[in-house]
Formats: C-alpha cells, sequence, structure tokens
C-alpha cells in the first residue's frame, strides 16, 4: 500500500483531476464527432426508422431543437470514443490504494472495460432495440393514430438504452476486479444471489427509459446472466485464502 496517506481534501482533489482529464477527453473527440454528427445521428437512429409505422416519421417542434439534438449526438460519440481514457482516469484514482501486485491488471481493465462496454452497446443496437422499437412504436399505431416521435425524445430515449446496456455488460469485469483484490467471493455472490435477482429487476427499471416489459426484461435477463458469469469469474481469478485460514472454496 501507498506509505503516504491522503487526506479527504487529497481525495477530493485527486477526483477532481481525473474528472477534469476525462471531460478534455471528451471535448477532445467532441470536435470531429461534430463534424460528423450528421452520420453519426442517421446510424444511432437506423433501428428506430426501420421500425417505424407506415405513414409515419421522425420530427422536431423547437426551433433549435435540431441544433440542440446534433449537439447532443456529437457529445454522445465523443463520450463512446473516450471511454478507454476515462476508464484509464478511474483506474489512476483507484490505484494508489491497491498493492503491486494488484495494480497489474490495469491494462485488462482498460482493455476488456472498452470491449465490454462496445459489446453492450452493440448488443442494445442489434438486437434488444429492434424488437422494443418495433413494440412501442406499432402495438399502438392505427390508422387514427400514427407516431411521430421527436428527434430529442428518441435520440435521449437511445441513449439511455445504449448507455445502459453498455454499463450491465461490465458487471464481469468489476466481479474481476474485486474478486482479484479479495472483495468479493464465489461463495457471497451465491447466497446473495436471492437478493440479486430482485436488485436487478429494480435496476433494470431504472435504467430502461420506458416502463414496457418488453424492454425491461431486454435489461434484466442480461443482468441476472452476468450476475452468474461473475459467480464463475470471482471463483476462478478470485483471491485465493490461504488454507491455514480456511478450506479451498469449490464452486457450485
Amino acid at each position: 500500500m501507498n506509505e503516504h496517506k491522503m487526506s479527504f481534501l487529497d481525495h477530493l482533489g485527486e477526483l477532481r483531476q481525473r474528472l477534469l482529464w476525462s471531460l478534455l477527453a471528451v471535448l477532445v473527440f467532441f470536435i470531429p464527432a461534430y463534424a460528423f454528427s450528421n452520420e453519426i445521428f442517421e446510424f444511432l437512429m437506423k433501428p428506430l426508422i426501420e421500425n417505424l409505422p407506415e405513414g409515419s416519421s421522425l420530427i422536431f417542434t423547437r426551433p433549435a431543437e435540431g441544433f440542440t439534438t446534433y449537439l447532443k449526438v456529437s457529445f454522445f460519440a465523443a463520450l463512446i470514443l473516450a471511454i478507454p481514457f476515462i476508464l484509464y482516469q478511474a483506474w489512476k484514482f483507484v490505484a494508489p490504494a491497491l498493492y503491486k501486485e494488484e495494480k497489474r491488471i490495469i491494462i485488462p481493465f482498460i482493455l476488456f472495460g472498452s470491449l465490454f462496454f462496445a459489446l453492450g452497446a452493440a448488443f442494445c443496437y442489434y438486437v434488444a432495440s429492434p424488437p422494443a422499437f418495433k413494440f412501442l412504436l406499432n402495438e399502438y399505431s392505427s390508422d387514427y393514430v400514427k407516431a411521430f416521435p421527436t428527434i430529442r425524445e428518441a435520440l435521449s430515449f437511445f441513449m439511455a438504452l445504449i448507455f445502459g446496456f453498455g454499463l450491465v455488460f461490465e458487471f464481469p469485469l468489476i466481479i474481476f476486479i474485486l474478486a482479484r483484490i479479495g472483495l468479493v467471493t464465489s461463495k457471497w455472490l451465491r447466497e446473495k444471489r436471492k437478493y440479486a435477482i430482485v436488485l436487478s429487476a429494480f435496476i433494470a427499471a431504472m435504467l430502461t427509459p420506458t416502463t414496457d416489459a418488453v424492454s425491461m426484461m431486454l435489461m434484466f435477463v442480461p443482468i441476472v446472466i452476468f450476475y452468474e458469469l461473475g459467480i464463475l469469474v470471482a471463483w476462478l481469478f478470485g483471491k485465493k485464502k490461504k488454507k491455514d485460514d480456511s478450506e479451498e472454496e469449490t464452486f457450485n
């Protein structure tokens, strides 16, 4: 452990520095993202547009809504691109509290953290969102009721879904880190399984922008699956206890 103990104000200062560096990285990526904001917006909205009922379209209702929406698109893209650097800053913030051997997992942390977030975003884009949009936009449409979502609301909805799935897919990595430093074990995770299922339903409801059952189940099922995967990860890569302290843990 670090011999120099940081005070509470030192921790706040360090956190402020890491947040500023992360924000700077987002701003750097924001410039090229804005140059391609039109292409990015069309790509993002493709799953929604392809599932619009006949006669429906995206609209905007305020004079500046188009401009602010494209700014939001650019910021969203910049945030995605900056995730490896943001993960690095997060690691730098917690690294002083870790042992030397524990600090060696920084490269897997950044690499797999970025990869898992990308997998979660891709799962949302290609698998989860099309049936969700199809249900939400077509179930209650008729000859007299047409869906005309605004670009601002549609983008905010989809961004929340993508970030939600991206964060859910980070769960095995978080368990890996916690297990490596000895904060959780597979036994503890198994014992808390019933509580985790209830909490997973709550998280799915919070991360899903709407309350429809389809969207919530598409979020809930991966959370439960990744919890079970987290148990396996903790068993495989968790910090091993000494035999004289306790018997070696077995995985059920």
